[in-house]
């Protein structure tokens, strides 16, 4: 297969993801290597809008300029903040949180390395996004304490969110100050904000009218404004100039994430060995049911067993490590191959992304895959992108590999 074939595959499937199986609204899918890059795009940013209480059509185009909200992937980028001042020394894994940032008083026992690698269950007595305002969300942040770990998921948003504190405490310097300098300066990333540019509001992908069933309740989100967190603690969080949280808040182009993955593979953000160290597995292990607990690294997903409860594409190898977010996003690196695999994808605008009980999306004519079409209370029919996740390793990993394999571009 040439290239140029592996290409016209990938945006094939592209092609399923947003138009035949419409799971997204629009796609963006790149890979590369240290030296290299390609970026192909698919869809739209935004399909509707709402109008004085009326839904109206309003499709607009996606391209390279679109500006993606990272949702959980900017975990990778407080990951690395941490690990840089590990290699600098100001940080220790033996290190106390509440040593670190003495406002984690809950924290005494919990250290640095057990926040990184999920051995610490971090709870808090009351959810953040439940909080009145900006102020009180950050104080229950503060509250923050480790319960024992119990059952298989281990993977959190708390470790990033706690960890971004403890980071300006550290450093001196608030979170978004530290990357300007520290990650985006020397990754060549120009376009990555989190508060985005007035300038440039208008080429952000909308993720606002989400609809969900939820126990019979139809629900549609129209409180999530372009340039704005989906996730609702990080959004609290920013009302107060909080931004970006540890676990979500970034926004970001294709070529700037693209940037950030060649600068990690170059060694120009961490060293080497540092990379190679993020996607050993530190939690999973087979249970006496014959299940297995997740397969975690450092804030990140680490190669499993099962394939379906990692974010690492099943050719990548053992200390290859790989995030996803809400908003359907995905990036893995594989630090030994010396690839990257990233999609930056919208499940929430215009889609029915969740369904309580899950069994209750087939009664409402939902194809077992997912996809299909429900029809409204208001009559309108609304495309499904339930069970969205279960389709990547098909329809984005598999043909970039192709990709990666036609071009040369993996080490073995």
């Amino acid at each position: 297969m040439t290239p140029a074939q592996a290409d016209s595959a990938l945006r094939a499937s592209m092609g399923t993801l947003v138009h035949e199986k419409a799971w997204l609204t629009g796609a963006a899918v790149c890979y590369g290597t240290s030296d290299d890059h390609r970026i192909h795009t698919c869809g739209l940013r935004r399909e509707i809008r709402l109008v004085q209480g009326e839904f109206v059509p309003d499709p607009q185009p996606l391209d390279l300029s679109t500006v993606y909200d990272l949702a959980s992937l900017t975990k990778l980028f407080t990951l690395v903040s941490v690990l840089q001042l590990m290699e600098r020394g100001c940080l220790r894994p033996g290190d106390s949180l509440a040593r670190l940032d003495a406002r984690f008083t809950g924290l005494k026992d919990c250290t640095l390395e057990d926040c990184l690698s999920y051995r610490a269950n971090l709870q808090t007595p009351r959810r953040i996004d439940a909080q009145q305002d900006a102020d009180a969300a950050r104080e229950m942040v503060f509250q923050t304490f480790a319960a024992p770990l119990a059952g298989e998921r281990l993977y959190s948003d708390m470790n990033a969110l706690v960890l971004k504190y403890v980071l300006e405490a550290v450093s001196g310097v608030s979170y978004i100050d530290y990357l300007t300098s520290q990650v985006f300066a020397p990754a060549g990333m120009t376009e990555t904000w989190a508060r985005v540019p007035a300038s440039r509001l208008e080429d952000v992908m909308d993720y606002g009218l989400e609809h969900r069933v939820l126990n019979g309740e139809y629900r549609v989100m129209a409180d999530i404004p372009p340039g704005q967190p989906h996730d609702p603690k990080a959004r609290l969080l920013g009302t107060a100039g909080d931004a970006p949280s540890g676990h979500a808040g970034l926004f970001s182009t294709a070529q700037d994430l693209c940037r950030f993955a060649r600068a990690l593979l170059s060694g120009r953000l961490l060293r080497m060995d540092t990379l190679r160290s993020i996607g050993v597995n530190r939690t999973g292990y087979l249970l006496g049911d014959g299940s297995y607990r997740q397969f975690l690294g450092l804030l990140c997903f680490s190669k499993s067993p099962v394939q379906m409860k990692s974010e690492v594409p099943e050719w990548m190898g053992l200390r290859a490590f790989g995030l996803a977010g809400y908003t359907g996003n995905h990036l893995a690196i594989d630090p030994d191959s010396g690839v990257f695999d990233l999609l930056l994808g919208n499940r929430c605008h215009n889609r029915v992304s969740q369904f309580t009980p899950e069994a209750a999306a087939e009664g409402l004519g939902i194809e077992a895959d997912g996809s299909g079409s429900l029809k409204w209370p208001d009559g309108r029919l609304v495309r499904s992108s339930f069970r969205f996740i279960h389709q990547k390793d098909r329809l984005v990993h598999a043909p970039v590999y192709a990709c990666l394999r036609a071009r040369g571009w993996l080490r073995d």
